[in-house]
């Protein structure tokens, strides 16, 4: 009973297949150029001239970009601007306070390793449940 059913299956995609495989494909239409070789490579060599198509990695992917980017500062000028923004706490000045001046002004804390491990102890012996840390790391 199973083998026909599974029989009957893939006869059933066999035709299915079978039918997609004679449906028509569309024909390539071949393109037919109205220029010559060497038309092309004028049209191209005169686009590069006026600037039109980028010529290296430094112009593309156009000019104008470049020279929109262009600095009219110095060097001293920037590293002067930079300076001047760094003390007046417009940027910041290290990783300390990167990205925001409130992370640099959390709060500190004021005691020791030794008494917060301490303080630790102190709350799992009053909660009588002895942890991972109480058995591995405060023994």
């Amino acid at each position: 009973m199973n083998i026909k059913k599974i029989s009957a299956a893939v006869l059933m995609l066999s035709l299915a297949g079978a039918a997609l495989a004679e449906a028509p494909y569309p024909e390539d239409t071949k393109f037919v150029s109205t220029k010559t070789r060497a038309e092309v490579i004028a049209e191209l060599a005169q686009a590069r001239a006026n600037g039109e198509l980028p010529i290296n990695d430094v112009s593309y992917p156009d000019k104008s970009i470049a020279s929109a980017s262009t600095s009219t500062k110095t060097r001293a000028e920037v590293i002067d601007e930079l300076k001047q923004a760094r003390a007046n706490g417009e940027l910041p000045i290290n990783d300390a306070t990167y990205p925001d001046k409130a992370i640099a002004s959390a709060p500190v804390s004021t005691k020791t390793r030794a008494q917060v491990v301490e303080e630790l102890k102190q709350y799992q012996q009053a909660h009588a449940n002895p942890s991972y840390a109480e058995l591995i790391f405060l023994r």
